[in-house]
């Protein structure tokens, strides 16, 4: 078996390791897995799903013009995100049962310590207020459409190098999930008010979950586990800085067209995530360096050796997706 799995592409290697994770917290803590009800499988197709079938239904027409190869890519690509997004809810949510301990005091003495950019995120985020309202969500809906431009870019423009985005999109949110069990906070909200009040009521809802799961442990999670599997708390590290930063990098270094937009997104959400007291400062920079690994690793498995730059990426025939489909 061992032998067998080396010779699986990284893709579903990782997400093979990642399902093995899960199962191992499960053994170990009595802690029931759960799939997205209604109302959380609606979120995850919208947020992160959808993009990838886009993809897919791209990849489908290109086979119909002699580009057959990609469609294994795609398809795989589809079934790996989505199994590794299930798995990061689940470890997010599990995240207070698995490691009770609270770092929120020690992040929010990094706050204080660095007030200013704290305040300076508040009151840019309140100046904004004339041109982007609150009720917009762009912190979501930007971040959204981040993604859904860079897989549609990257399969349309560059597919040489979608393979790479989107093992760097897939690391991220394995690691993520990982990382929350290793530092668990649950958000400034819990000492300062968000400058939104639409992120406050958010905010409750999911403490009064997290309040719930720590009261009653497992046996909440196997009553409710479904319909808030999306609502676990996780400030370390900003999975949404992090995330929107690989897309940043891949915009700057291949696909320019892409940057300036993607520069003033990115720049949104780091204020965004400070000002309404989703992330402690803390936060940001450890989603950049999740994400910065990510990338490295993700050219790594992808085959790219470093400082070189091809047009067309060379893959083995034992790990690329395509191969190992046909095959």
């Amino acid at each position: 078996m061992i032998r067998r799995i080396r010779h699986w592409p990284a893709e579903l290697t990782f997400s093979f390791l990642m399902v093995a994770s899960m199962l191992m917290f499960s053994a170990a803590f009595g802690l029931p897995i759960r799939l997205p009800g209604a109302q959380g499988a609606a979120f995850v197709g919208v947020h992160y799903v959808f993009p990838l079938i886009g993809v897919l239904v791209w990849g489908l027409c290109a086979s119909l013009n002699g580009r057959r190869d990609l469609v294994p890519t795609f398809a795989c690509a589809l079934a790996c995100y989505v199994t590794v997004l299930w798995v990061h809810f689940n470890l997010k949510l599990w995240a207070p049962l698995v490691n009770p301990t609270t770092y929120d005091a020690l992040f929010w003495q990094t706050d204080q310590f660095a007030r200013p950019l704290v305040d300076f995120s508040r009151w840019a985020r309140t100046a904004m207020l004339p041109a982007i309202p609150h009720e917009t969500n762009l912190y979501m809906l930007g971040f959204i459409g981040m993604f859904y431009a860079s897989f549609c870019y990257f399969a349309l423009r560059r597919p040489d190098k979608f393979r790479r985005l989107f093992l760097a999109a897939l690391l991220i949110q394995g690691l993520g999930g990982l990382s929350y069990l290793m530092m668990p906070a649950l958000g400034p909200f819990l000492y300062e008010p968000s400058v939104n009040p639409l992120a406050q009521q958010s905010q409750q809802h999911m403490l009064e979950v997290h309040q719930m799961l720590v009261a009653r442990g497992a046996s909440w999670l196997s009553d409710n586990g479904s319909d808030n599997l999306m609502t676990g708390l996780g400030a370390m590290p900003s999975l949404h800085t992090g995330c929107s930063f690989v897309f940043l990098w891949f915009a700057y270094r291949y696909g320019r067209i892409l940057l300036l937009p993607f520069g003033l997104m990115f720049g949104f959400i780091l204020v965004t995530a400070v000002a309404d007291r989703w992330h402690y400062l803390i936060d940001l920079p450890a989603g950049i360096l999740l994400a910065a690994f990510s990338i490295y690793l993700s050219g790594r498995l992808a085959g790219e050796k470093k400082g070189r730059e091809t047009e067309s990426v060379a893959e083995s025939p034992d790990t690329s997706l395509a191969g190992i489909v046909a095959a």
